[in-house]
């Protein structure tokens, strides 16, 4: 995990050219969620300093990220990521709903799968991630921890 900003940011550019490299692909119908959350939405996190894997965070009831994982291949109606902050491990801070780069990511389904997951709650909006890596050095301030 990066130590300083300069590291962090040059993480992230490194994901964003590995992404433009390869970019019909990343934006094919061919690659899934599941790709682009392990492949650059989790390396993007942990160059942000959360602790996306548990390599620091053992406990299961004091980890400040916690991932969806699909039981049978059936998602648990979830949000991919939720993210919490020491002390407090039981309150959602917020919420990040990943979605692959291919098609249109501004659909009401879309939304209203986002909105569902931080209605109702003190938290932060939700947010909706369909990874398009070059934005990715712009967002880097608003989301360090």
């Amino acid at each position: 995990m990066p130590s300083t900003f300069d590291e962090a940011f040059a993480a992230v550019q490194s994901l964003a050219k590995d992404f433009d490299a390869q970019k019909d692909f990343y934006l094919s119908a061919k690659y899934q969620e599941a790709e682009v959350r392990k492949e650059f939405i989790d390396k993007f996190l942990i160059a942000l300093g959360w602790d996306v894997n548990h390599d620091r965070q053992k406990n299961p009831y004091e980890q400040e990220v916690k991932i969806e994982r699909k039981e049978h291949g059936i998602s648990q109606r979830r949000a991919d990521y939720a993210f919490y902050l020491a002390p407090n491990f039981r309150d959602v801070k917020f919420y990040i709903e990943a979605k692959k780069p291919f098609g249109d990511i501004a659909t009401p389904d879309n939304y209203f799968q986002t909105i569902r997951y931080g209605w109702g709650s003190e938290r932060l909006p939700p947010i909706l991630s369909a990874c398009y890596a070059p934005a990715w050095p712009l967002a880097m301030p608003a989301l360090t921890k």
